[in-house]
């Protein structure tokens, strides 16, 4: 009678490549703290080789792992658009790469840098607009760049700025108000 029935402690993920991106959690992002609009659960920057340079969850702890597969799985889309130009051409040169990945609880929309760096948002909202994910990505993409412009920044590593994490955190909130941030 127990080979059908799994012990419930045992809910761990096999080990997978998202787990060696280091998550870290917003400040203040507790679920119940944020904005009543604002549905966005991760943000993510990935290097053109696929390495990731910035990860921040916005849920807590236990959902950092599923959003890294999420995030990751995501980037497969991002290869498969990018590399058969069929399919995109008439979007080869859009940065805004719109919803890339529907999951039952997630919907992932990415954009792509002219370095081919990828930026990708986790969202739970199902009707999010792309007026919106648009804005948000260029707000984030502008604070990726004053990051990543700072003299004491190594160009492929990992962005561990703080006042980055507050604006893309400050960004976050403001995501669907049409505040600027």
């Amino acid at each position: 009678a127990t080979s059908r029935e799994q012990p419930p402690s045992i809910r761990r993920a096999p080990p997978s490549r998202c787990s060696r991106v280091n998550c870290r959690p917003a400040d203040s992002a507790a679920p119940d703290q944020l904005p009543s609009g604002n549905m966005i659960v991760c943000v993510a920057v990935v290097g053109h080789q696929n390495n990731p340079l910035y990860l921040q969850s916005f849920t807590e702890a236990d959902d950092a792992l599923k959003l890294h597969h999420v995030v990751h799985c995501s980037l497969d889309v991002i290869d498969e658009r990018v590399n058969n130009p069929k399919r995109s051409a008439p979007t080869l040169n859009e940065t805004f790469l719109g919803l890339l990945y529907p999951t039952e609880n997630y919907k992932v929309y990415g954009y792509l840098t002219n370095t081919k760096v990828k930026f990708l948002m986790v969202t739970t909202d199902l009707d999010v607009k792309d007026a919106d994910a648009r804005n948000f990505f260029r707000k984030f993409h502008a604070a990726y760049v004053d990051a990543v412009s700072n003299p004491f920044h190594v160009p492929g590593k990992k962005i561990a700025s703080r006042s980055f994490g507050a604006r893309v955190s400050t960004i976050v909130k403001s995501f669907g108000s049409g505040t600027v941030g």
